[in-house]
């Protein structure tokens, strides 16, 4: 029988704003909104109750699609909503409004579709077994990289060798983080300084939507 945790929420954070793609977070794949697919995917992990898992948004039409699928929905300030808000000021928004007994935060970007619900249940397995204060998923890159630079290449690796001799990079994916309530609140963002928790997910289903480009891969991967 699949555990229900207690004091933790999903976190959903969803406003309506994006530069780079016009009203993003209500695109669609095979007909379901980004926001949807991923109220969807924390509703079908069966890891928490439906009232702790939490959509945060500014927009209404967001809003009313979290209401139809009868989860907890927040509207945002409007101090959170610009362009420069950032999803930490939005979580310690958000904790005011909920119970003191929440403990720890699992935050879903919409902007990544492609994830698994066993991936989910992984990720919180992982943090809360752990005892972790702070966690994120990266995946792995053994590609030749190199620092931007406008005239040269300069390679990161000591030597570039065979792909599979390579010892891997890893990247930040957007997939999942953690941030426990008493980390957030102490040092007001979601990352430490340094040494923060990770753990990998493969490349596939961290593909992250950012831009049109993005969307249009996406569309076509899930398809597939």
């Amino acid at each position: 029988m699949q555990k229900i945790y207690k004091n933790y929420i999903f976190f959903i954070p969803a406003k309506s704003k994006s530069s780079r793609l016009k009203n993003k977070n209500l695109k669609k794949l095979n007909g379901k909104t980004l926001v949807e697919i991923t109220i969807n995917q924390a509703k079908k992990s069966n890891l928490f109750l439906k009232e702790d898992i939490v959509l945060s948004s500014n927009s209404n039409a967001i809003l009313k699609i979290g209401k139809r699928l009868k989860i907890k929905t927040l509207l945002r300030s409007k101090k959170n909503s610009g362009d420069f808000s950032t999803t930490d000021s939005t979580i310690l928004e958000t904790l005011n409004n909920l119970d003191k007994t929440i403990k720890g935060i699992f935050i879903l970007q919409v902007t990544s579709p492609l994830r698994k619900v066993k991936t989910i249940k992984e990720f919180v397995k992982y943090c809360i077994t752990k005892k972790l204060n702070h966690c994120l998923t990266v995946s792995k890159n053994y590609e030749n990289i190199s620092l931007f630079s406008k005239k040269y290449f300069n390679s990161l690796s000591s030597k570039r060798g065979r792909t599979q001799d390579r010892k891997p990079f890893l990247y930040e994916n957007s997939l999942l983080y953690y941030v426990s309530r008493d980390f957030i609140q102490k040092h007001k963002k979601i990352y430490p300084n340094k040494n923060w928790n990770f753990f990998i997910t493969d490349k596939y289903e961290s593909l992250d939507i950012n831009d049109k480009v993005d969307y249009e891969i996406v569309k076509k991967i899930s398809k597939l």
